[in-house]
């Protein structure tokens, strides 16, 4: 009766599991189908499951208009704040995770609701400031936006990666002739490596499918891919195919990125990472 009831409920982990990947996955599936669909397969008011497919919306997107630039903003962006936030977060965490500081409970309750703090409640004072100070569509402007909006969630991984390392790694380190700033690059690195690539994977994610600053801070010089996709809604019509083709792109850099680290950032994930 064990076995039987054991077998029945692995069944139906597998049925919902199954029912959840259909359920996440099909949006995907659908935007790509429709991507190499015509414009009038891709408006027809039934669903077309079987047509002939064409890569004109690729070639549309890539060729005849800017995407393609705007894809590498996205990437010039994201990749830098990403880099940004992981070593400042490391430069923040490190010492709240090693030593006692007084009040340093409070200080990183404080940096993690900053996290907390709806992006569209700040918008309009920084788009006030960044216009001031003349830093309006720039790379700067976006560099420095998603590194302080990744910082807290860097800052806290990672806080809890070097809770984690024993002191007496460090310790040896210092025995065998390292300073604090050599043991730390060539022990502490390496060992909360996984934490590294879970706290940059999920800024560059953040920072790769950000919206609304890039919306207010960028203009024709320096737009992401996804504000990049307004282009394709005119008064008009809207080019489905093309949003399609341009959301497609969209997703694979993170899809090859995520597949790449996925073991090292499962690992990064379930080693504890945020504990307090």
């Amino acid at each position: 009766m064990s076995a039987s009831k054991n077998n029945t409920v692995t069944v139906l982990q597998y049925i919902i599991v199954i029912i959840a990947m259909v359920f996440f996955i099909f949006p995907i599936v659908w935007m790509f189908l429709t991507s190499l669909k015509n414009q009038i397969d891709a408006f027809a008011s039934t669903p077309q499951w079987i047509f002939l497919a064409t890569l004109d919306n690729y070639r549309m997107i890539l060729f005849e208009r800017d995407f393609a630039l705007y894809l590498l903003n996205s990437l010039y962006v994201s990749f830098l704040s990403t880099v940004l936030a992981i070593f400042l977060g490391s430069g923040i965490a490190y010492p709240f995770a090693r030593y006692r500081l007084k009040g340093g409970k409070n200080v990183m309750t404080w940096i993690l609701t900053l996290r907390i703090v709806p992006p569209i409640v700040s918008v309009l004072p920084i788009y006030l400031v960044f216009s001031q100070i003349g830093m309006l569509d720039s790379y700067t402007s976006l560099v420095l936006m998603y590194t302080f909006m990744n910082l807290p969630l860097a800052v806290w991984l990672l806080y809890g990666f070097f809770k984690d390392v024993p002191h007496e790694i460090e310790e040896s380190a210092l025995v065998d002739g390292c300073n604090r700033f050599t043991a730390f690059f060539r022990v502490i690195f390496p060992i909360i490596g996984p934490g590294l690539v879970s706290a940059g994977l999920l800024s560059f994610i953040f920072a790769w499918n950000e919206f609304l600053f890039a919306n207010i801070l960028s203009g024709p010089h320096v737009r992401t891919a996804p504000v990049g996709l307004n282009e394709y809604a005119t008064p008009v019509s809207m080019l489905w195919g093309q949003i399609a083709a341009a959301g497609t792109l969209i997703i694979i850099p993170v899809a090859i990125i995520t597949l790449i680290l996925q073991r090292k950032m499962v690992r990064g994930l379930t080693m504890g990472a945020v504990k307090g």
